[in-house]
């Protein structure tokens, strides 16, 4: 009897097993089946908004259903990021995000880093080079004119950056670490109205993303001294890195991503990223992202943490140096 009774216990719970998983099944299958909303935690113009806005399309082109942007911009992202956060695990609700705010904002803020550990990653979209840039009028021609002028006046030049806690604050810190300078910090609410005092000579230099500033640097009204990657950029070939010159070993990269609510499926998850791979393969996509001078970026699920782990690492330690706060 004893065996009996184990045997259908056994047999109901392997019922159950069979019935979770067909449930769950046809609803992958069915997703999404109701508007997705694509939360971008900034105002609108930004490389994110951009980003937020042709993930958008194609996944409605793709997938029939709408998918709408929402700005919900405020605090450096987080109010956006936080919305997202507390939504509902079902994949309908997501938000893009930029490497400042999964990687570096957390370990400023507590209630980013919570928001943070409520969201789960779902894929890369893109790398966005950056550019350490300076005004026309500026008498650094190079990155070690700029380099030891600074060195020769401490404390009287400065850079601007779209906010505390952006990576336009924490990539000018590393680079004052590396070369050891000293340059005050000039922090804007958003990459537009820093770019408008750079363009008259108001701060000194910038380490900008490229949709903000390439466009000025080819109508000669900026003058780009140095990329932060690795290898130089396809839109500013001619423009060194700072790595194959005045600072060996520097690398600052702005990756963009896909973040869901905890607890969302990760059939949903994979789901999702595999379509965006889709997208990023797709000749217009790519070519618009060249446009902005950015580089198609898919990675998966577990790589993308790998890097979210790498980085947070590194601006953890930059910041610490840096003695970086946000009140």
């Amino acid at each position: 009897m004893r065996t009996l009774n184990l045997t259908l216990i056994w047999l109901t719970m392997a019922c159950a097993a069979l019935f979770g998983l067909s449930a769950q099944a046809e609803s992958v299958e069915a997703y999404p089946d109701k508007l997705i909303k694509l939360v971008a935690p900034y105002p609108p113009g930004g490389a994110t908004d951009m980003f937020a806005r042709l993930v958008a399309y194609n996944l409605q082109k793709a997938w029939g259903e709408s998918v709408v942007v929402e700005n919900k911009p405020g605090a450096s992202g987080v109010i956006g990021a936080d919305s997202v956060s507390r939504a509902a695990p079902d994949g309908h609700t997501l938000v893009v995000g930029a490497v400042s705010l999964h990687t570096i904002l957390p370990s400023l803020l507590d209630n980013m880093h919570k928001a943070q550990e409520r969201l789960t990653p779902v894929t890369t979209l893109a790398n966005l080079p950056s550019y350490v840039v300076v005004p026309a009028s500026s008498p650094a021609k190079t990155i070690d004119d700029l380099i030891k002028m600074i060195r020769e006046s401490p404390g009287k030049y400065t850079y601007g950056s779209a906010g505390p806690g952006t990576s336009q604050h924490v990539f000018p810190e590393l680079f004052k670490q590396e070369a050891k300078l000293d340059i005050l910090h000039v922090p804007y609410k958003g990459s537009g109205a820093m770019v408008v005092d750079l363009l008259a000579g108001r701060i000194d230099m910038v380490i900008e993303q490229g949709p903000a500033v390439l466009s000025h640097i080819r109508s000669g009204k900026l003058r780009a001294l140095a990329a932060t990657t690795k290898k130089r950029t396809e839109e500013l070939p001619d423009v060194p890195t700072l790595d194959e010159g005045a600072l060996p070993g520097f690398e600052a990269n702005t990756w963009f991503a896909i973040y869901a609510p905890k607890g969302t499926p990760a059939p949903i998850i994979e789901k999702l990223n595999k379509q965006v791979g889709v997208m990023l393969k797709d000749p217009e996509v790519i070519a618009k992202l060249r446009a902005q001078g950015a580089v198609p970026m898919h990675e998966s699920v577990a790589q993308l943490k790998e890097l979210e782990k790498v980085d947070t690492a590194k601006w953890l330690a930059v910041i610490k140096a840096g003695g970086i706060k946000i009140n």
